[in-house]
């Protein structure tokens, strides 16, 4: 397996170590292109010691063919500063991995863990046991990484849910997008995306240093064509646009666009739309 590919988006953890997080590659992180994991949602994304979660995949493989994915969890707590310990992700067996099952749906249970032995909370007051998947793809293998958030207080977290994928053409003109009718677009043009959500879905929460705090909901955008002006949008910066520019399929063909959006605690949701273009 390529233990360079580490995927590396929010819930989905990265290794600080990993290149990928900190540069600008070309072509960029948006840009799908052969076996790709985009998000991992677990359902519900808090649970107690003995509780389980429903965890499904967001993995796409252009090169088609059939993806295998094993699991493991990984009970060596982080060094400080880092979100995941790095024999988590670079190491295959261990009495620190456990297996947990196969398949890009499973379940998984939080064991009988202490908050201390998951390391130092994050700025949210959390603490994550590490839940590692190694995917096969067509012709590529990777290693990616959902951290699992251990409740302790009496309210969990909830997954955040998308309302709506929003776009405007060169004309100015604004739709919801329409999973079974997509809009058309054409080599040199742009079209601006933006996500909404459902009002329940950015919750509050005491943090670290005792203060009350909303949740800020990020979106990731993903597309197998062109580039994004933000990889990445929120109520700050809540519209992107895809320059269709570069790495452009054949006319007539579909391009395909991901979003899929987090809040800080690791609630997950992601939805997916076509383009048409011509």
């Amino acid at each position: 397996m390529n233990r360079a590919r580490l995927t590396c988006a929010c819930s989905v953890a990265c290794l600080a170590a990993s290149a990928s997080c900190q540069s600008f590659p070309d072509p960029p992180v948006s840009y799908v292109a052969g076996l790709r994991v985009l998000g991992i949602k677990a359902e519900p994304p808090e649970v107690a010691q003995g509780a389980s979660s429903n965890l499904t995949m967001l993995v796409v493989d252009t090169a088609g063919g059939a993806i295998a994915a094993s699991w493991t969890e990984c009970l060596l707590p982080p060094i400080p500063g880092d979100a995941v310990n790095k024999d988590c992700a670079e190491q295959d067996a261990g009495s620190f991995l456990q297996p947990i099952g196969d398949g890009l749906a499973i379940t998984a249970t939080m064991p009988q863990v202490t908050a201390a032995s998951l390391g130092q909370p994050d700025v949210t007051n959390g603490v994550y046991l590490p839940l590692v998947a190694r995917v096969v793809g067509t012709a590529d293998a990777l290693t990616a990484i959902y951290r699992l958030r251990l409740l302790q207080t009496a309210t969990a977290n909830a997954n955040p849910t998308i309302a709506s994928i929003v776009g405007r053409d060169a004309s100015g003109v604004s739709a919801p997008l329409d999973a079974t009718n997509p809009p058309t677009v054409s080599s040199g043009g742009t079209f601006t995306l933006s996500a909404t959500f459902t009002p329940d879905s950015a919750e509050t929460y005491t943090a670290i240093d005792g203060t009350t705090k909303t949740e800020t909901l990020t979106t990731s955008w993903f597309a197998t064509a062109g580039t994004f002006s933000y990889e990445k949008t929120s109520a700050t910066q809540p519209e992107t646009v895809l320059h269709l520019d570069k790495r452009l399929p054949a006319s007539g063909s579909t391009i395909d666009v991901w979003a899929v959006m987090r809040d800080e605690r690791g609630g997950t949701d992601y939805t997916h739309r076509t383009l048409s273009f011509r």
